[in-house]
């Protein structure tokens, strides 16, 4: 077993390349599909539906894609370079050379974590609430200035009546998710910041037991409802009239189902999908009654350098 764990890491090490200094960056010309006005109008009819009673939450993404020139990307480069400038938990590079197509992911968020003993255990972390976060400086003199601007970013996310709302709402949308499987459901952690390099997100622990096997666990709490809104069922309707058009796995799932009963899924987001020599990087947040369009464009914006920061062009 030793000598197979040995072997393995080698190979990865050796696919990835870890070493590889300075990564150069893609310099990618993305565009969105909707463009600032038509998203702004999608928001304003977004929060029409919800004054009307017919949503509380509705996660409103875009899409914003550029096309690769022959021989212009190395995957694995671009995956460091993003790795580099936003290390994330739950990342992941799939590639399929043949198609030269794959998934560069360096997602922050945990959907559903399970470990099965004599019940499975469930634990997910669902992000709603960002704030953009500066890179620290490198200079000494510039660090306690920079401090004190990225604590009060930190404090200005924890203390907003909107985020708190967005994160709140999707915690009940998993509870009410988890308590139909589980017998016990629990709070662990409510709205604590976690920071990033490029971003800080407000987060909410949450964990159950459940006599449900992890793949019906898995099923009963899929599409994630930080990516959809509340009630989930309604909104998704809603989110496919508003965007006109798929999300792909954008939105949806990663991870990985093991043979002594445990899975790790991650939220597909702050991810580059790549296929049929164009790169597309979906991004978006939640709105409320509260939400103001402009701030959600920003926030758009926000969440795209932090996907790919210094590789890609808007």
């Amino acid at each position: 077993a030793e000598a197979w764990v040995h072997g393995q890491t080698q190979r990865v090490r050796e696919a990835l390349d870890v070493d590889v200094p300075d990564p150069e960056p893609l310099h990618v010309q993305m565009r969105p599909l909707m463009d600032r006005a038509t998203y702004l109008d999608a928001i304003r009819t977004a929060q029409q539906l919800i004054a009307q009673g017919e949503s509380y939450e509705i996660c409103l993404t875009n899409e914003f894609q550029g096309l690769i020139a022959p021989g212009q990307m190395s995957a694995r480069q671009a995956y460091l370079r993003m790795r580099q400038n936003n290390p994330a938990p739950f990342g992941a590079f799939i590639w399929d050379s043949s198609n030269q197509s794959g998934i560069l992911s360096c997602s922050p968020e945990r959907f559903q974590r399970t470990r099965v003993d004599s019940e499975t255990e469930i634990e997910m972390k669902p992000i709603k609430g960002t704030s953009r976060r500066e890179p620290r400086p490198f200079l000494s003199n510039e660090y306690d200035e920079w401090r004190e601007e990225d604590e009060r970013r930190k404090q200005e996310l924890l203390s907003s009546v909107k985020e708190r709302a967005e994160n709140l709402m999707i915690v009940d949308l998993i509870r009410h998710d988890l308590n139909t499987i589980s017998h016990s459901v629990r709070v662990e952690r409510l709205m604590h910041i976690e920071s990033f390099a490029r971003v800080h997100q407000m987060v909410t622990t949450v964990r159950a037991r459940s006599c449900a096997g992890v793949v019906e666990c898995l099923a009963h709490c899929f599409p994630p409802g930080s990516m959809t809104g509340a009630p989930k069922t309604r909104t998704t309707q809603i989110i496919s009239q508003l965007e006109n058009r798929r999300r792909g796995v954008y939105s949806g799932v990663l991870g990985y189902f093991s043979t002594h009963g445990r899975s790790d899924w991650a939220v597909v987001i702050r991810t580059a999908v790549v296929a049929d020599g164009r790169m597309s990087v979906g991004t978006g947040g939640a709105l409320t009654i509260l939400s103001e369009p402009k701030a959600e464009w920003a926030e758009v914006e926000t969440k795209l350098h932090a996907t790919m920061a210094d590789s890609v062009s808007p």
